[in-house]
């Protein structure tokens, strides 16, 4: 039984608790006879956890003194959040299957897991007017279902102690889908509110849809841009096309996560001498290319634009372009370009992100010196990326090719 004080006075205390088993199939008689397998194990486990991802005195009224502003020689307080006299735990209920195998004096490991969690009673800011006073509070909102599994690979593919050389590889492939299965009547109405919200209609909304993933993608459908003049085609929620958009025609449009996901690893030794590489993937999920809409349709043609801005859109009938008529940028008094299917796209990705060269001293003098390890090692990050968006990587997080020099001594 788990408390916490950042809870309302109603739901401080829950209960956690978990329960495995597992299984050496390969310690069993009627596994002694396979030889080519070195371990076997099943394993079967339930349990529920809690979260409190939140700042304290989100339940709680509290107030907190002025402490260095003061009005005619007064002091005085304020509210720190709207409490929540009802704010719980966000419990998760996970059930796990898998088996460990192991073949050939363990040169081949696979490891599998399968699970389903079930996340209730989620944690989550529900928007307030801003005449309430605090734009948001901290609430309990609904129910997300997660289903998915994690495969690993690895294996020995060279062993041979007398030249000295070795290669081993491995793959790790993980698969995930989420599902919201309940909302409160609370995140209902806020969804109306992003639904019809057009202050901030230029960027997809992530609305909440029972059935639907917790990422999925609302935009406008897109046909593309009219050739015979420029302007984009949208598709509304009752199949009529027009030229207009309509924050109320938003649909789901695609999921802001992968499907699938995962790394490939390899590591080559020759001696005292080792190149190690790590490589990431990831596919099955879409994006909203944000480069696209705000660096090129929603920016100042006439000042640092990219461009495309200018020889890529529509500029005379007949163009079959990505882009609509520069004379349709918000910039020259037109509308701006708004949550769009057309630059909903699929996120595939393929990236070296490590590249490792060691090399380990293991002569005389390192002895003499009294240590028991030396090496030199050079590596770098992010040495090439290969994407199905072209998009700044740099824009949401600083992107950079790092370069490091290592020396590691152990006495």
């Amino acid at each position: 039984m788990e408390g916490s004080s950042r809870f309302g006075a109603n739901n401080r205390t829950a209960p956690f608790w978990s329960a495995g088993a597992g299984w050496n199939l390969h310690r069993e008689k009627f596994m002694q006879g396979v030889g080519a397998i070195s371990n076997a194990r099943v394993r079967l486990s339930y349990g529920t956890s809690g979260l409190q991802n939140f700042s304290p005195y989100q339940a709680l009224r509290t107030y907190k003194n002025y402490t260095n502003v003061n009005y005619s020689g007064w002091n005085g307080s304020y509210l720190m959040a709207l409490g929540n006299d009802e704010l719980g735990w966000q419990k998760t209920n996970q059930v796990n299957f898998g088996f460990d195998l192991g073949f050939f004096d363990h040169r081949l490991e696979i490891n599998f897991d399968t699970y389903k969690k079930v996340t209730d009673d989620l944690l989550a800011d529900v928007t307030l007017p801003s005449a309430a006073g605090f734009t948001s509070y901290k609430a309990n909102v609904g129910k997300v279902q997660n289903k998915g599994f994690e495969l690993d690979l690895n294996g020995h593919l060279l062993r041979h102690t007398a030249s000295g050389i070795s290669w081993q590889a491995g793959v790790a492939l993980r698969y995930n889908k989420n599902k919201i299965m309940k909302i409160s009547d609370s995140l209902k109405a806020l969804n109306d509110e992003l639904l019809y919200d057009e202050e901030d209609a230029a960027n997809p909304s992530f609305l909440f849809e029972e059935g639907r993933s917790i990422n999925t993608i609302y935009a406008v459908r897109s046909l593309g841009i009219d050739p015979s003049n420029g302007k984009e085609i949208y598709l509304k929620r009752d199949g009529t096309l027009t030229n207009e958009w309509d924050a109320a025609d938003q649909v789901a449009c695609g999921v802001d996560e992968p499907s699938y996901w995962g790394t490939v690893s390899t590591l080559f030794r020759y001696k005292n001498l080792s190149l190690n590489a790590i490589f990431a993937y990831q596919w099955g999920g879409q994006s909203y290319n944000y480069t696209l809409a705000d660096k090129v349709e929603n920016i100042r043609p006439y000042q640092n634009a990219d461009k495309r801005a200018y020889y890529d859109r529509w500029q005379q009938p007949g163009d079959e372009v990505l882009f609509k008529a520069i004379s349709e940028s918000s910039r020259y008094g037109a509308n701006t370009t708004k949550a769009t299917s057309r630059f909903v796209m699929d996120d595939n990705l393929f990236t070296l992100k490590t590249l490792k060269l060691t090399y380990d001293f293991d002569q005389q003098w390192v002895r003499d010196a009294g240590l028991n390890y030396f090496s030199v090692s050079v590596s770098t990050e992010d040495v090439f990326v290969s994407s199905s968006i072209k998009q700044e990587r740099g824009w949401n997080y600083p992107y950079s090719r790092k370069f490091y020099t290592t020396l590691t001594v152990r006495f």
